[in-house]
């Protein structure tokens, strides 16, 4: 799951109210989506997963594509949710790397950072922006937190959680490598790859790079620091290295990047997505 979180490209917020039930979708691109259902019911669908959301429930759905919302018929349901899209996966990569989480009963917490993220509005303004990063991911951690309380983390053992925090704090540091995160938990690489692709879904290595990728975004587009600057405090080794990566992570260069600041366009104003109100 971490290396989705790291690489989501904006994040929006929106509500609705369906007074006879509807399905909007399906979404066709890499995306991930938290709901919270006020009242009624919605049922999300990708692939051969699905998850209903009741009322006073929050839902997360994670989907490589084609994600519907399945407002029930007859009934009328009102939703509020925060959205952002997803880097391209391998559909096997990208199963490995969302563990499936159940419904939880609304926390406080999370109704109060979604009517934050949703009062942001529309506009595409850079500390708007920056706004809706912030409360979406906060958003997205507060669930997780909220999930992980019932379990769903407990199979991950200490020493790969340690592993994540040590490259987590040593983003910055280009020498960091397979072998050395090894060596300060006292095991062998091969086991620290084995270890961590069972239980997180990735490598190390890949890890470690998605996230240098997620902080210079950061530095990118809530920072006036210069590119290779922001290079240099996320750890790569030259200019062109960044460049690659970054562009391979979220389809644009470092200055585009920039100059896009973070902006996605909601789902519910993209006219490609279909959206049908029952009557």
């Amino acid at each position: 799951m971490e290396q989705l979180i790291a690489n989501i490209r904006g994040f929006s917020f929106g509500g609705m109210t369906y007074p006879k039930g509807g399905v909007f979708g399906p979404i066709m691109r890499p995306y991930l989506c938290l709901l919270i259902v006020d009242s009624g019911t919605c049922t999300l669908r990708w692939g051969d997963q699905a998850i209903a959301v009741n009322a006073g429930q929050i839902g997360l759905a994670a989907a490589p594509s084609r994600l519907a919302f399945h407002y029930q018929k007859g009934v009328s349901t009102t939703a509020h949710w925060c959205e952002g899209f997803l880097p391209q996966l391998p559909d096997g990569q990208f199963r490995d790397a969302t563990p499936s989480f159940g419904v939880l009963k609304t926390p406080d917490r999370s109704n109060q950072l979604m009517t934050l993220g949703v009062d942001t509005g529309p506009a595409s303004v850079q500390d708007l922006n920056a706004m809706r990063d912030a409360l979406g991911h906060a958003l997205l951690r507060s669930f997780l937190f909220e999930a992980h309380k019932h379990g769903e983390d407990q199979s991950v053992p200490a020493s790969i959680r340690a592993a994540r925090r040590y490259i987590e704090t040593h983003l910055g540091d280009e020498t960091v490598d397979i072998q050395m995160v090894a060596a300060q938990l006292g095991i062998t690489a091969e086991h620290l790859i084995r270890a961590f692709k069972k239980h997180i879904g990735t490598t190390p290595s890949r890890y470690l790079w998605r996230l240098r990728a997620s902080k210079a975004r950061h530095l990118l587009i809530h920072t006036q620091l210069s590119l290779s600057l922001v290079a240099f405090e996320c750890g790569y080794q030259s200019l062109p290295h960044f460049s690659r990566s970054i562009k391979s992570l979220f389809g644009m260069t470092p200055a585009a990047l920039r100059h896009d600041k973070g902006f996605t366009q909601a789902s519910d104003t993209d006219g490609s997505v279909p959206d049908l109100v029952f009557r």
